[in-house]
C-alpha cells in the first residue's frame, strides 16, 4: 500500500517534500560538480578563475569534487534513506540541511563576489526546509511522552 492507514497524510506531505527537496538539490549537484569537474576553468558556467582569487583553489576542480559529495551525491543518498523510512533518516535531512547552509555561507565568505541569487536564494531556502521538515519528521517520528498518555 502507497499510504499506510494509521499514519497522518501531513506525515506524507512531509516526507514527500522531503524527498523532493533532497532530490532536487542533489541531482543539481551532480550536475553542477559535473561542469566543474570536467571543465575546471569555469567556461562552461561562464564563471573566471578570478572568482577563485583568495581561495585556496587555482581551478574549479576541487570545488566541484566537493559539491559532489556534499551536495550531489548525500542528499541522493538521504532522499534514499527517506524512502526506505529508516529511523535515523530525519538526522540525516537535519545534516544535510547544516551542510547545505554550511556551504553556501563559506562560499560567501571566502569570496562575497561570488553571490548568484539565481542559486544561493533557493539553496538557502532549501537548506532551512530541510531543517524544517526534519524537525517535523523527528518529532512526528518520536512524539513527546505525556504523562497522561
Amino acid at each position: 500500500m502507497f499510504f499506510a492507514a494509521d499514519v497522518p497524510l501531513l506525515y506524507h506531505f512531509h516526507h514527500y517534500m522531503v524527498v523532493f527537496l533532497l532530490l532536487f538539490l542533489g541531482f543539481g549537484g551532480v550536475y553542477g560538480a559535473l561542469m566543474l569537474i570536467s571543465d575546471p576553468s569555469g567556461v562552461k558556467f561562464e564563471w573566471s578563475l578570478d572568482l577563485l582569487n583568495g581561495t585556496p583553489f587555482n581551478s574549479f576542480l576541487i570545488p566541484g569534487i566537493m559539491l559532489l559529495i556534499a551536495n550531489g551525491l548525500l542528499p541522493i543518498y538521504v532522499a534514499l534513506i527517506t524512502l526506505l523510512k529508516k529511523k535515523y533518516a530525519p538526522i540525516l535531512i537535519l545534516f544535510q540541511g547544516v551542510i547545505t547552509i554550511i556551504w553556501l555561507s563559506v562560499q560567501l565568505i571566502i569570496n562575497p563576489d561570488f553571490f548568484l541569487p539565481v542559486t544561493h536564494y533557493p539553496s538557502y531556502s532549501f537548506g532551512i526546509l530541510l531543517l524544517i521538515l526534519g524537525l517535523i519528521l523527528r518529532r512526528q517520528n518520536h512524539p513527546p511522552n505525556h504523562p497522561n498518555g
